[in-house]
């Protein structure tokens, strides 16, 4: 299989009950959104558009690498909007403004800011050589869901995993690799979105980024260790190179 064709969908919203105006956030000096929009303007896809209903942050992502051309309809800019008609809605809109079709779709979240273009591609090329509808960015996970505990109604706790924590699962050797999702790229087959209606349509595939630059920015201490691990890695977009055509 070769090269799929492809749209990155970059999606963004004013309101965040945690952190507001969260994507418009400076981070090293660099909002939020224009990180992702860099990155995904570099990779492979064959466009990258802004998905919003707030003019200012499609200007944003618009002034480094990706189209802003359409507001997101306010019913799909709440918080309990689905992911999947939220990328539905941005896929019906550019193939019928280009007057084209695309095998793949790529969900892309301006909350992880240090995604680079490799890690879009990688997710591509997985769907390019397998068979399968989804591949999505990950990290391996340090607490091993083996370990955790839920509470129940009458105040005890029980494993969150059937069994007991004994034996094997007390080392992390012995269980299991596990991984969590970064948030950053969910590359999916747009035959399978249509049909499953879901973004993770099966089967699905994952593809691991470094645990630095996996970083999902929900509350103002994300924020904070952001910037702690931008500058200690030199994670750092400059005007210079930082926007398209500049």
């Amino acid at each position: 299989m070769g090269r799929v064709s492809s749209l990155g969908v970059i999606v963004a919203r004013r309101a965040s009950t945690r952190l507001p105006d969260k994507v418009l956030k400076l981070l090293l000096g660099t909002p939020l959104i224009g990180f992702t929009a860099r990155a995904a303007a570099a990779s492979q896809l064959d466009r990258v558009i802004v998905s919003t209903e707030d003019a200012e942050i499609g200007e944003v992502a618009q002034s480094y690498g990706a189209d802003y051309h359409f507001r997101r309809p306010v019913e799909l800019a709440a918080n309990y909007a689905e992911d999947h008609e939220i990328v539905l809605h941005a896929l019906d809109w550019a193939e019928h403004d280009a007057g084209r079709s695309y095998e793949a779709v790529v969900l892309i979240q301006s909350t992880t800011p240090f995604l680079q273009a490799r890690h879009i591609d990688n997710c591509l090329n997985v769907l390019a050589t397998s068979d399968a509808n989804c591949c999505f960015t990950v990290r391996p996970v340090r607490e091993m869901p083996h370990w955790m505990f839920v509470a129940r109604p009458d105040g005890s706790v029980d494993t969150l995993l059937s069994g007991q924590l004994k034996g094997s699962r007390q080392h992390t050797q012995k269980l299991p690799p596990a991984f969590l999702p970064t948030g950053a790229a969910f590359a999916i087959r747009t035959s399978a979105l249509r049909q499953q209606r879901r973004i993770y349509a099966s089967p699905l595939r994952i593809s691991e980024m470094e645990e630095a630059r996996s970083i999902d920015i929900d509350e103002p201490i994300d924020l904070i260790i952001a910037e702690a691990i931008g500058a200690h890695y030199g994670f750092v977009l400059t005007p210079a190179t930082s926007k398209v055509g500049a």
